[in-house]
């Protein structure tokens, strides 16, 4: 939200050809090192300007064709609004399925869990920097808990003004976030709108709005809710510009709906939702409605970007609507709270006449002085290049403020106003980099520029409306914050938070950390070997390349490429031969240059750059032909027709590793040429169009077969991934490699792909909505990995070392890693058969014997081992996948264990009387360690299986041991649980340090993986209630259900084998088992007698 709802900006913003600022360069100036315009920092000065009247706005207006282009979206061809929501919900259903395999190897891979690397943030000084950030909201009573909504990195949350974040929204069906609001009344509840309203096409488009209850704690989240009355869809593919709670009734809200395809500017309206302003009066049911308030302008098909509303009279309500032909503007309504919202009537009161076809927009800010009749708006508008407008009137009339150019030349993509929530001539303005951000104290009448060190690009400012020295900012940076009315702002971009926009991401060829991606308007970057981040160069990155032949991490070639612009006379790309060295530019800046031609007929924005064999590897840019270098750039030959089709771009290239000669194009009309033998004359390989006619995302050429290619295109709607398994025939035949019904690739767009080259049947492609694996050339597919948000994967490569990992760079959450090892075994505990399931199992005291019953094949099993006065410490200590029956003897200090696969036992020496035995794999090897809990120190003692001891420190008195694997990477993590205050404190082995309340005196813990994530949940078992309650470890929202009564034994383990924890208890008084199995139903079971003891409760502490 660009506001509290009192505070609301108005833009307005034209998309005319305006110039921007100039700085000439010479062509040997820009074959040198070059950095950035410093009053443009998104465009590298690359190019020849004296050449070109190519200005800020073209570029921007380019960048966001490249995006529409890209998504499917050509020619005013829309994709389906619901195919993407319908991919999600089809990715849900097959982890489902995933998860109910039996267990294998395979399985376990598929289970394995993202990481994410960052950047977070990108290192900039003092002001590092983030991703896109396009609402904001703060909560009315406490300036410490806001909420921050960005492009396409979802929503986040903090309690302590920015210092830490919460990802909120990571599963959501849509993770761009154009509005947030916080009910005024009830300010646990917060409202989220989907879809970026920006004049942008890289704008994603929403599925409506979601609503947040206890926000600030649990976030319980409802939605999306996109319906009205008759049970139509409203809002799917549309973008939410504003949100606007009633100030006293939480049930009443506000939505203005805009474009969303392609952002506010897309074109292809007539298959989607009627776009305008919608009123729910159920918001806070169970089931929101929403109805339209066709009362706004002749045009009921209009985009709203921005909504007001008078705090003390909520009946005046102010919108802009975005209409050509001099009628779009400043609409205001007396009556939006008719009991009928089709009766509410508006009245333009400003409008916004422009000279061109241009749409046009504004936002809103909001005050009702306590001493005034009216309550006071304030526009700022890009019209005529920016001007602020104000109202004393409730919004019946408009005056001048400035007109002071202060968005040029980009009012159509940045620009945002706030107002102080009590003063009302206390006005914040930001806009392009003429003002990043600056403040008034005269109502508007000038401005004090307060930008130093921000991003550029601003889209939402928010003030705190109880402390008025606190502003919230968002630029395409990421997140900003003053705490002094905008003098000055210190960064809020931290580790946690992860917004980065990534276009590509290339590897080094042994370091298993060395990376460099390009991203959106935040340069290229680097990740050292020492895993580190790093702002490499600047502007708009790309697609990137590295050398393949690098020896070391000093001397490595690498290649990015910029923006490309046959309109702004640009097609090249960079480079540098060492990690120290200046960037050096390769191709036309203006003037001819490497050999690659300013005139040829069309480019891509982000312009497909390849590497193919050799030393150095050879490389290849696209244009509407296909260029090569042998000598790092230097010089470039066309190496097929020139155009090959006539005003089509090349959008992706493939080129075999093993032969320079087979090379493969795809267009950006889904055409593909290709040759075999190095001929300068591509061949039609698809002449038949057996491949549908959309853009090609990818050209993969198999590693290790030179006949075997894959192509992936960029869709919604259709089959995305094909095959040729003949490509040397000169005809080759091109069949379908997206899988079939449960086991395809969902139908959007697959803008990543790539063949492992340690196995060309394993696949991975990277789609809209996050990673899938066929591990069989593309006949299936499955979601491949735990953890990931549902983000568009814009390109994967696959990293050197031991573990090899698959590195994704994604739209909006930074890049990702996930290890190709063998994923960690995830064994169920006591489990006496070996069938990976957790077996009902007894120890009687008095004759020190171990009853179980086999869930493989309902048979028992009983043997003697141990006295009443041992303690019982059942794992898998020889690694058979049998949990040997085990037992620790205080007196003496010794663990006696019984190896499963032969009944014969070992006993060692390990701890000392009062120790308390926490046996479990802290080694990830797969065999069960024996480790103690010594309480009078709060020292862990841990014999690992793999050599050596390991001795922690961790815990106070009175605490008790809790480890389980809480992270996911196969290894047993120490933790302890404190009853008093009922904290859990667990130090995870590769994701640091976690501490959270959960649970009082009297609770029962039973972690355990109850989500099938891979990571244990934080969990207790209430014995006065028989409540579990279950804290996810995916995003630490809890969940809670009855499962046993007083005086029950609780008895947790995975009793149908699905990789899942099951709530399970043992009635002593009837020696009766209850298992809530995920998967099979609830088993009831009779077992043991009274005195004996469940094996399943041994670690519940």
């Amino acid at each position: 939200m660009k506001k509290f709802f009192a505070v609301m900006a108005v833009i307005l913003f034209a998309l005319l050809a305006t110039a921007a600022f100039y700085f000439p360069l010479t062509t040997s100036e820009a074959q040198a090192d070059f950095g950035v315009d410093p009053a443009e920092p998104d465009m590298p000065r690359i190019w020849d300007r004296s050449r070109s009247t190519f200005g800020k706005e073209d570029f921007l207006k380019e960048r966001a064709e490249a995006y529409a282009i890209k998504r499917g979206i050509i020619d005013g061809n829309a994709p389906d609004p619901g195919a993407r929501p319908a991919a999600v919900r089809k990715m849900e259903q097959q982890e489902i399925a995933r998860d109910l395999l039996p267990p294998s190897e395979a399985k376990n891979a598929l289970l394995a869990a993202w990481s994410p690397i960052g950047p977070n943030p990108i290192p900039n000084g003092s002001f590092p920097w983030s991703g896109r950030v396009i609402a904001i909201a703060v909560h009315p009573t406490n300036p410490n808990i806001v909420y921050v909504g960005a492009a396409q990195g979802g929503l986040y949350r903090s309690t302590d003004g920015g210092t830490n974040w919460t990802a909120l929204m990571d599963n959501a069906l849509s993770l761009a976030i154009g509005a947030i609001a916080i009910s005024p009344s009830q300010p646990e509840t917060v409202y989220v709108g989907t879809g970026e309203p920006n004049f942008s096409s890289d704008s994603f488009f929403g599925v409506g709005i979601y609503r947040i209850d206890n926000a600030s704690t649990t976030a319980n989240i409802s939605g999306p809710f996109n319906k009205n009355a008759g049970n139509s869809d409203i809002f799917t593919g549309r973008g939410i510009g504003e949100i606007i709670v009633h100030p006293t009734n939480p049930n009443v809200i506000f939505a203005g709906s805009t474009s969303g395809l392609g952002g506010i500017g897309g074109a292809a309206n007539n298959v989607l939702p009627s776009r305008g302003i919608y009123r729910s009066d159920n918001a806070a049911g169970a089931s929101p409605t929403f109805t339209k308030m066709t009362g706004l302008a002749a045009n009921t098909n209009a985009s709203i970007r921005d909504l007001a509303i008078d705090p003390n009279d909520p009946n005046i309500l102010i919108a802009n609507a975005i209409i050509g032909g001099g009628t779009g503007g400043i609409y205001r309504s007396t009556n939006a709270l008719a009991a009928d919202p089709t009766t509410a009537t508006f009245a333009l009161v400003e409008a916004f006449n422009s000279t061109s076809t241009s749409e046009l927009t504004a936002e809103f800010t909001a005050i009702h002085p306590a001493a005034n009749a009216d309550a006071t708006f304030y526009a700022a508008t890009g019209n005529l290049g920016g001007r602020v407008l104000r109202s004393t009137n409730g919004g019946a009339t408009w005056t001048q403020q400035i007109d002071n150019n202060f968005c040029t030349p980009q009012c159509f993509y940045d620009i945002a106003v706030a107002v102080d929530p009590v003063n009302a001539d206390k006005l914040y303005l930001a806009g392009s980099p003429t003002m990043v951000i600056g403040y008034s104290s005269n109502a508007g009448v000038s401005f004090t520029n307060s930008g130093s060190g921000v991003h550029v690009d601003s889209h939402a400012i928010a003030v705190a409306p109880s402390d008025p020295n606190t502003v919230y900012l968002g630029t395409d940076g990421g997140i900003y914050k003053s705490t002094n009315a905008a003098a000055s702002f210190t960064s809020l971009n931290n580790s946690q938070f992860f917004a980065t926009q990534f276009m590509g991401v290339s590897v080094h060829p042994t370091d298993p950390n060395f990376t460099i991606g390009g991203t959106q308007d935040n340069g290229t970057n680097y990740y050292s070997p020492t895993g580190t981040w790093a702002r490499v160069d600047s502007g708009d990155g790309g697609y990137t390349v590295i050398d393949q032949n690098a020896a070391d991490t000093t001397n490595v070639r690498m290649y990015h490429t910029y923006y490309n612009s046959i309109s702004g006379t640009l097609a090249g790309y960079a480079t540098r031969g060492t990690t120290s060295a200046s960037w050096l530019f390769r191709g036309c800046n203006g003037s001819a240059g490497n050999g690659i031609n300013c005139n040829d007929t069309n480019v891509l924005f982000y312009a497909p750059l390849e590497s193919g064999p050799g030393n150095p590897n050879s490389i290849y840019f696209g244009t509407d032909r296909l260029y090569r270098s042998g000598d790092t750039g230097v010089t470039h030959t066309v190496v097929s027709q020139a155009p090959i089709e006539s005003g089509v771009a090349v959008s992706a290239i493939g080129i075999s590793p093993q032969n320079d000669n087979v090379r493969i194009v795809g267009l950006a009309n889904g055409g593909i040429y290709g040759t075999t033998t190095g001929s300068l004359t591509l061949t039609n390989l698809d002449p038949s169009n057996t491949v549908p006619n959309f853009f090609i995302a990818r050209a993969i050429v198999d590693p290790n077969n030179v006949n075997t290619a894959y192509v992936s295109m960029s869709a919604f709607g259709i089959a995305t991934v094909y095959k040729t398994t003949n490509l040397s025939s000169g005809t080759p035949t091109w069949t379908l490699a997206s899988g079939s019904a449960g086991n395809a690739l969902p139908l959007v767009p697959a803008s990543g792909f790539i063949v492992d080259p340690s196995d060309s049947n394993t696949l991975y492609a990277g789609t809209d909505i996050g990673v899938y694996k066929s591990a069989n050339g593309g006949a299936t597919w499955a979601p491949f990995g735990t953890g990931l948000p549902r983000v568009a994967v814009f390109d994967l490569a696959i990293t050197a070392g031991s573990p090899r990992k698959l590195r994704i760079a994604t739209h909006g959450k930074g890049m990702y890693d996930i290890s190709l090892a063998t994923a960690p075994t995830v064994r169920s505990p006591f489990d006496f058969d070996g069938d990976n399931k957790t077996d009902i199992s007894i120890f009687r005291p008095a004759p020190g014997e171990w009853w179980y019953s086999k869930s493989s094949n309902g048979g028992n099993g009983a043997v003697t081992f141990g006295t009443s006065s041992d303690t019982l410490t059942p794992v898998d200590f020889t690694g058979d996948g049998k949990t040997d029956i085990a037992f620790f003897r205080p007196s003496t200090g010794l663990w006696y264990v019984l190896r499963s696969e032969d009944l014969t036992f070992y006993a060692f020496p390990f701890g000392t009387t009062g120790d308390v035995p926490v046996p479990a794999d802290y080694d990830g090897d797969n065999k069960g360690d024996a480790a103690v809990f010594r309480p009078t120190t709060s020292t862990w003692y841990i014999s690992n299986s793999g050599g050596g001891t390991t001795i922690t420190g961790f815990g106070a008195a009175g605490d008790r041991p809790v480890p389980a694997d809480y992270d996911g990477d196969g290894k047993a993590d120490v933790g302890i649980y404190r009853p008093g205050p009922g904290q859990w404190w667990i130090q995870r082995s590769t994701a640091g340090l976690v501490a959270v309340q959960f649970g009082q005196t009297g609770d029962k813990t039973v972690p355990g993986d109850y989500t099938g994530d891979g990571k244990a949940d934080i969990a207790y078992f209430r014995p006065s209630t028989g409540n579990w309650t279950v804290l996810r470890s995916e995003d630490f929202s809890f969940f809670a259900f009855p499962f046993g009564t007083t005086g029950d034994v609780p008895v947790p383990g995975d009793y149908d084998g699905d990789g899942k924890a099951d709530a399970a208890i043992f009635r002593p008084s009837t020696s009766t088992w209850y298992a809530q199995r995920s998967t099979a139903g609830t088993l009831i079971q009779a077992f043991g007698q009274a005195g004996d003891i469940a094996v399943p409760n041994l670690f519940v502490r």
